[in-house]
């Protein structure tokens, strides 16, 4: 079934998390991204499922595909950060620009691998404005707020070391961070071609 065939097969309200039931992935191979930007991440089947700490596997945006193939034996969480529509299948050739969380996940833990903090920072920003920035004006834009705890998470730093980089990146221009509720992150193009 394509996305334009298809009702929606799960609606999430911003800010809700919907939990994947073991029905839903029985009769799914792939989910696809209808409408919205959705925080995908996982944990353990075994944990309470608000105890847990779920770990980010990425996020997509409509048109992504969510392959659920390598998720079966994990709880998969899907966090609506604006509103979302997901729909049952995934077209067979994707949508130009579109991409699937396994790239997410594999992007998410090549960039593990850089030992500098620095260059594991600025690589985490760079996939972050490649996968969901916007231009505006002189700036990039994330359309999330994310917490220099949510940073470490994804850098597989402490939250004292992404505040000392982005700290550092903020002195030398190459950040901007709006104050207040919205916190718009802007990121220089300077810093996506260093």
């Amino acid at each position: 079934m394509t996305t334009t065939e298809a009702s929606a097969a799960l609606s999430i309200r911003a800010g809700n998390t919907l939990l994947l039931d073991a029905d839903l992935l029985e009769r799914n191979q792939c989910l696809t991204v209808h409408s919205g930007l959705v925080r995908v991440s996982a944990s353990r089947p075994e944990q309470e499922a608000l105890a847990a700490q779920p770990v980010t596997l990425g996020y997509l945006q409509a048109g992504d595909q969510l392959p659920l193939d390598l998720l079966r034996t994990t709880r998969l969480h899907l966090e609506a950060l604006t509103a979302a529509q997901l729909v049952e299948g995934c077209p067979m050739a994707p949508a130009a620009g579109s991409i699937n969380l396994h790239e997410w996940t594999l992007s998410l833990l090549l960039l593990r691998n850089l030992n500098d903090a620095g260059q594991r920072i600025g690589a985490l920003l760079q996939l972050l404005v490649e996968r969901l920035g916007r231009r505006n004006g002189a700036w990039y834009e994330l359309p999330l707020r994310l917490t220099h705890a949510e940073l470490a998470d994804l850098s597989g730093h402490t939250r004292v070391t992404v505040t000392k980089q982005l700290s550092r990146l903020r002195n030398l221009g190459l950040i901007e961070q709006d104050a207040g509720p919205g916190k718009t992150l802007r990121i220089s193009p300077e810093l996506l071609e260093a």
